[in-house]
C-alpha cells in the first residue's frame, strides 16, 4: 500500500514537473519510479517509466542517455514478452533517431515497430509508424516511397475516423507530391487537409494550408505557358492568399499578414496590375519595419524602388 501511494506521488510530481518544463526534477522523479518498479519485479512498468524518462531525456536535449533509456526498457520489455509495449518504444525510438538524421537505425526500428503493431493489433501504432517512415524517406529524398507510407498512414486514419491525424497525413502527402514536382496533385491533398481544418475549427492549421495552396497556385501560374491558365491560377492563389490574410488578422499574427502582403503583391505584379501591388508592397514593408525584420523591408522597398 505504501509503495503504490509512492508511486501515485511520484506519477502526480513528474506530471507538474513536466508542465513546468523542469526536466532535471522530472527525471529525478522517473529514476526513481522506475527503482520501485524493478524492486517490485514488474519489468513492463519499469519498462514503460524507462521509456517516459528517455522521452524527458530527448526533451531536455540529451539523445544519448534518452537512447540509452530506451534500450534498457527494450530489455525489460522483451524479458516480459510485453509486445505492446516493445511497439511503443521500438517507435518512439525510430522517430527520435529520424530527428537526430540516422536514418538507417531509425527505418530498421520503425519496420519492427510496424512489424509487433501488426502482430499485436495496433492500428493506431502503425499508422504512426508508417508516417514516421515517411518523413525518414522525405528527409532521404525520396519522395515516391515516401508519398506510399504517407497514403497509408492517411488510409489508417480515415479507418479509426480520426479526422486531426488524417489531415495532418494529407499535408504529408501534399509535401512528397511538391518534392516530386507534382504540383497539380498536390493541390487536391492540401485542400481535402483545409476542408478537414476548418470543420475541426483549427484556425493556425487551416491557414497554414492555405497559404500553401496560394503558394502553389502562384508557382504553377509562373511556369505556365498558356496565358489563359495562367491567369487562372493568378486569381486562385489571390483568393486563397485574401482568406489566409482575414485568418492572419484574426489571430494577431503580424509575421504572416506581412508574408501574405508581399506574396499578394507579387502576384499583382505577375498580372501586370503593378500600382494595385504598390499598396500590398507598402503595408508589407511597414509591417516588417514594426517587428524588426529590417532585411525583408529592406527587400521590398528595393523593389518599390524599380516600380516607380
Amino acid at each position: 500500500m505504501q509503495d503504490l501511494q509512492e508511486q501515485v506521488r511520484l506519477l502526480r510530481e513528474i506530471r507538474l514537473a513536466l508542465q513546468e518544463n523542469d526536466f532535471a526534477r522530472a527525471i529525478g522523479y522517473l529514476e526513481r519510479i522506475v527503482e520501485i518498479a524493478k524492486e517490485r519485479g514488474d519489468l513492463s512498468a519499469a519498462a514503460r517509466h524507462l521509456g517516459n524518462l528517455a522521452l524527458t531525456y530527448y526533451r531536455a536535449g540529451q539523445p544519448d542517455p534518452a537512447l540509452a533509456n530506451f534500450e534498457e526498457a527494450l530489455v525489460c520489455a522483451r524479458e516480459e514478452n510485453d509486445r505492446l509495449t516493445e511497439n511503443g518504444l521500438l517507435g518512439n525510438m525510430g522517430n527520435i533517431l529520424r530527428e537526430l538524421g540516422r536514418y538507417d537505425e531509425a527505418m530498421r526500428y520503425l519496420n519492427e515497430a510496424l512489424l509487433i503493431a501488426q502482430e499485436v493489433g495496433d492500428k493506431r501504432g502503425r499508422g504512426i509508424w508508417l508516417t514516421n517512415l515517411g518523413l525518414v524517406h522525405d528527409d532521404l529524398e525520396q519522395p515516391g516511397v515516401a508519398f506510399d507510407m504517407h497514403q497509408q498512414a492517411a488510409d489508417i486514419a480515415r479507418q479509426l475516423f480520426d479526422q486531426p491525424n488524417v489531415a495532418l497525413r494529407l499535408g504529408h502527402m501534399g509535401n512528397s507530391k511538391v518534392a516530386l514536382g507534382h504540383y497539380d496533385a498536390s493541390l487536391q491533398y492540401f485542400s481535402e487537409a483545409a476542408d478537414i481544418y476548418e470543420q475541426l475549427g483549427r484556425d493556425q492549421d487551416l491557414a497554414l494550408r492555405l497559404g500553401i495552396i496560394g503558394n502553389l497556385h502562384a508557382h504553377i501560374g509562373r511556369q505556365e505557358t498558356d496565358p489563359n491558365a495562367a491567369r487562372e491560377h493568378f486569381r486562385a492563389a489571390l483568393n486563397y492568399y485574401e482568406r489566409t490574410l482575414g485568418l492572419a488578422r484574426d489571430m494577431g499574427d503580424p509575421m504572416s499578414e506581412a508574408e501574405l502582403l508581399r506574396s499578394i503583391g507579387h502576384v499583382l505584379i505577375d498580372v501586370g496590375y503593378h500600382q494595385e501591388a504598390v499598396g500590398f508592397l507598402e503595408n508589407a514593408a511597414h509591417i516588417f519595419e514594426q517587428i524588426g525584420d529590417k532585411q525583408k523591408a529592406n527587400q521590398i522597398r528595393s523593389l518599390l524602388s524599380r516600380l516607380s
